[in-house]
């Protein structure tokens, strides 16, 4: 038996299909809170569903007890597709809402093609989101690659068809290796969240990839409230830094760092500092190394406190 559930088959023109997956490729809930947005902004019909059971350890992820009109139900690790037909444009979205899952990923994977050639799928988008040595005060920079000539020019991303990165992935970088070798056109864009900031989600990151989407796409959506959300969360992790005046100080001079690159490369990033931030996103990697930074941001705390020890 198939692992994927249809529900309905819609005639849809050509769609797009665009990936968010909750866990370790979504730093700040950035990805996956982006196709929520766009989910719940177009009232998307629910088309299909990958069966739970034969990918998620339940220990590890339990199953959630809900109580709807007073009745209780088990909410499951969800996976859904969803789709709209964006009249204004020539082609029509279908949104993919998944969770990382634990076990069978080559089975998981090949579920989400028979959806692509089931549903003849123009072209897959997958989201995503790192954690970066990134400034919390500065605009959330997107970063990604695309093999097709169209998405990349409609995204503002690289063209490139082959990654020279090496190492550990996600079912991101999986689900991107996949669709590449089945031949459809694929996109990845990865937003880049400061790893020193605790408050999860990060609004800043999931508005930094649908501004993308939506004027590179045409989407036509409002997203004023969610700039609004954005603007308190901003000044809300502003205000927890300045209680802390170890990291304020950290912070600074990491704003102080993203200001010096942009004076010396007028706004553009170093070219092997960008193939290695792009080649890794295309992979699913969370890079630059959540554990690296976090050692470094001790190690910078360990020194402050040296130095007024010293002073005292």
């Amino acid at each position: 038996m198939s692992d994927l559930r249809i529900s309905q088959q819609p005639a849809l023109r050509r769609p797009l299909l665009i990936a968010g997956f909750a866990g370790w490729n979504d730093a700040g809930e950035a990805a996956s809170s982006a196709v929520r947005f766009i989910h719940r902004r177009w009232r998307c019909e629910a088309i299909a569903e990958i069966d739970p059971e034969n990918f998620y350890d339940f220990t590890q992820m339990r199953p959630q007890v809900r109580l709807r009109n007073g009745e209780r139900f088990i909410e499951w690790p969800p996976n859904t597709f969803s789709a709209k037909r964006v009249d204004h444009l020539e082609r029509d979205v279908i949104l993919f809402q998944g969770v990382e899952p634990h076990l069978a990923w080559k089975t998981y994977v090949e579920t989400i093609l028979e959806v692509c050639r089931t549903f003849e799928v123009s072209g897959v988008l997958i989201l995503g989101a790192l954690l970066s040595e990134a400034s919390h005060a500065r605009p959330v920079r997107v970063s990604g690659s695309a093999t097709d000539p169209e998405l990349a020019r409609m995204l503002g991303l690289d063209e490139r068809s082959r990654s020279t990165y090496q190492g550990p992935t996600g079912i991101v970088g999986i689900l991107s290796q996949a669709v590449k070798d089945a031949g459809i056109p694929m996109a990845s864009m990865w937003a880049n969240i400061p790893f020193y900031i605790q408050r999860s989600p990060n609004p800043k990151g999931s508005l930094a990839l649908l501004d993308r989407i939506n004027s590179g796409l045409d989407f036509g959506l409002t997203l004023h409230d969610l700039e609004v959300f954005a603007a308190r969360f901003e000044a809300q992790v502003a205000a927890d830094i300045e209680t802390n005046p170890e990291v304020a100080e950290y912070a600074r001079r990491v704003m102080d760092d993203a200001d010096d690159e942009d004076d010396e490369e007028e706004g553009i990033i170093d070219d092997d500092l960008r193939d290695e931030i792009d080649e890794a996103a295309d992979a699913g990697a969370e890079l630059p190394d959540a554990a690296s930074m976090v050692d470094e941001l001790e190690r910078f705390l360990r020194e402050q406190r040296g130095d007024r020890g010293s002073d005292a």
